[in-house]
């Protein structure tokens, strides 16, 4: 996933941060005891976010305690105390998501980047493997995006809003994976897709001038060239849909109960998201 999914620390307390802090360590020692130290270089704040779902609707957080982290033995860490198990769609959807993502540089990139994201997919692909088998349903919704996503991108009219239909799509999918209980299945996908569609959007404006200068794929790479201000351009066309996908993300996630877990992800929608968006737009 892209990492765009952040809180906005100024607004937290202290005891929101630590618990913030506790699931994204907890989720990256778990990658690792799933799939291998390596794998933790897949690790975002996207994928927090899905943990801190599956534990707030699990009601599965079971308090912090501190260990040494195995990235930098020096450093001591605070983790969830759960064994794993409210961690294991994060972890395996991080892991499946990237070898998507590798999978999908290997068709844009030069003989060099071939070259380079192949030798990545070798790990990769065996963890994404995996994956499938913790989480049997990630195989179907990797495989129907990469072919949606391929076929957006083949597409010389590919409009914005089906560009962002297989992220939308698959987000939404992953997200109601979250629960088992059907009176929240709908609303968690309908929430998915709002915040999937708002991630997608975000690389769409990030990555504008990138994909100008390397003739990479973007839907809005034609009309932001002409207007000789891509940025500016981007910002004008992109931020008011952003702004509609990320309110109606607020609303549909407002209604589960996230128990403890509630003040984090009302921190992340309600602010986080808006200032991840200004900070695209104010990059030059």
């Amino acid at each position: 996933m892209f990492g765009y999914v952040t809180v906005w620390k100024p607004e937290m307390k202290v005891k929101e941060f630590e618990v913030y802090n506790a699931v994204y360590c907890g989720l990256c020692r778990e990658m690792g005891r799933r799939y291998g130290a390596l794998s933790k270089f897949c690790l975002s704040y996207d994928l927090t976010f899905i943990s801190l779902l599956s534990i707030g609707m699990s009601g599965g957080f079971e308090g912090a305690e501190q260990r040494r982290c195995r990235v930098n033995p020096l450093k001591k860490c605070t983790f969830c105390k759960n064994d794993g198990r409210y961690q294991r769609l994060a972890a395996a959807a991080g892991v499946a998501l990237t070898d998507a993502k590798l999978s999908d540089n290997i068709e844009d990139s030069g003989f060099f980047g071939r070259l380079l994201f192949r030798f990545l997919r070798l790990f990769t692909a065996r963890w994404s493997k995996k994956a499938y088998r913790d989480v049997p349903e990630l195989k179907c919704i990797i495989e129907e995006y990469l072919a949606a996503q391929r076929s957006a991108e083949s597409d010389p009219d590919c409009s914005l809003d089906k560009a962002a239909e297989p992220t939308a799509k698959a987000i939404a999918a992953i997200a109601a994976l979250v629960t088992d209980d059907k009176r929240y299945k709908s609303v968690l996908s309908r929430a998915g897709y709002c915040l999937g569609k708002w991630i997608y959007l975000c690389d769409v404006a990030d990555d504008i001038e990138k994909d100008i200068k390397k003739g990479n794929f973007n839907p809005i790479k034609a009309e932001a060239e002409r207007s000789k201000a891509p940025k500016k351009y981007a910002e004008e066309r992109l931020q008011p849909v952003m702004n509609m996908a990320a309110d109606e993300c607020r609303n549909y996630f407002s209604l589960p109960d996230l128990g403890v877990m509630r003040p984090m992800v009302d921190n992340i929608l309600n602010d986080g998201l808006w200032h991840r968006q200004q900070k695209i737009f104010k990059e030059e």
